[in-house]
């Protein structure tokens, strides 16, 4: 039997034939592959008792970066839980966030779509519409993607001319 590893690059496609299953091997050792993984089919670790740190949320690590998934979870139970991230600091890191679906808990005004960056060293957590609403919803239903960066990150022209200039006054009680 033949089999056919197909390649796409430049959105065209060309084949490789094996007289053999190429992914029938006891080791491997070669180059990184590029792969897919759909986030629904992540199950998140939750606590009824209290808000767990984000890197519980870790799906990939590499020596750059951390990659953590958000998906919907059922929110903490206890009464006297914080039921939103935590104000924190990244003091190692940079922390950018792509808000994929959903209704995000921590964050108003943000929407589908929409990335946050959090430089290292700058404080941050939920919003004050966030903390006000809190324990209103019994499940999370948010999509996000989070990477800490060891590099820092830098914004592009393009990133700078996209930039929600008032971003900063989110945090302000309205």
């Amino acid at each position: 039997r033949e089999w056919e590893v197909r390649i796409k690059f430049q959105d065209q496609f060309s084949s490789i034939f094996y007289p053999f299953n190429p992914m029938d091997v006891v080791g491997w050792k070669g180059d990184l592959t590029v792969w897919k993984i759909n986030m629904r089919d992540i199950r998140p670790i939750v606590s009824p008792r209290a808000h767990l740190a984000p890197s519980v949320h870790t799906s990939f690590v590499t020596p750059g970066a951390t990659v953590c998934s958000f998906v919907p979870r059922p929110i903490e139970e206890e009464p006297d839980a914080l039921k939103v991230p935590f104000f924190h600091r990244n003091t190692d890191s940079d922390e950018f966030i792509f808000y994929h679906a959903g209704d995000f808990i921590s964050r108003q005004d943000i929407k589908p779509g929409m990335v946050t960056l959090h430089p290292r060293g700058i404080h941050h957590g939920p919003h004050p519409k966030a903390l006000a609403n809190q324990g209103k919803k019994k499940y999370t239903e948010e999509f996000a993607v989070m990477v800490d960066t060891v590099n820092p990150i830098f914004l592009t022209p393009e990133g700078e001319a996209a930039e929600w200039k008032d971003y900063w006054k989110s945090w302000m009680e309205k």
